[in-house]
């Protein structure tokens, strides 16, 4: 197989915890996705000026700026608001502060909630399931709503 055929779509990682970083970096290597690392929002929003990533999986808890705050500035920039991001969060969806998160991404500047959550720790497979089943279902402007 050539080089080129097994690079698939570019895969933009925002985490703070180099470990969990490296883990879903490695990840989604193996499946041939292409990827690039952010430790905090401001990092990750430079990330995205330099190259437009076809998914962005993103942690909420992060120093310096928030991955809601990246994530609010992303969906208000018309540039970028149809990339979909993944969240991949240890607060868990019946966790009070997560369902405050959610409420948050939603109601600030009318921005969209998340195309999809995981919740840490995760199973690789699952992680590439997702990320596969997402590119694959999500609509052309990066709107659709994933239930997972």
């Amino acid at each position: 197989m050539k080089a080129n055929q097994n690079i698939k779509k570019h895969i933009l990682i925002v985490e703070d915890e180099p470990d969990f970083a490296a883990l879903v970096e490695s990840t989604l290597k193996t499946k041939g996705y292409s990827t690039s690392l952010a430790y905090n929002g401001e990092e990750a929003f430079s990330r995205v000026c330099e190259r437009k990533p076809d998914l962005i999986t993103l942690d909420i808890q992060m120093p310096r700026k928030t991955g809601l705050l990246f994530y609010r500035q992303l969906k208000s920039n018309t540039a970028f608001h149809n990339i979909p991001v993944l969240v991949i969060t240890g607060l868990t969806r019946n966790d009070r502060e997560m369902e405050h998160m959610i409420h948050t991404f939603m109601q600030s500047d009318k921005v969209p909630s998340p195309e999809g959550f995981l919740e840490k720790p995760i199973d690789g497979q699952n992680l590439i399931n997702v990320v596969e089943r997402f590119l694959q279902t999500a609509s052309a402007d990066g709107t659709e709503q994933m239930q997972i």
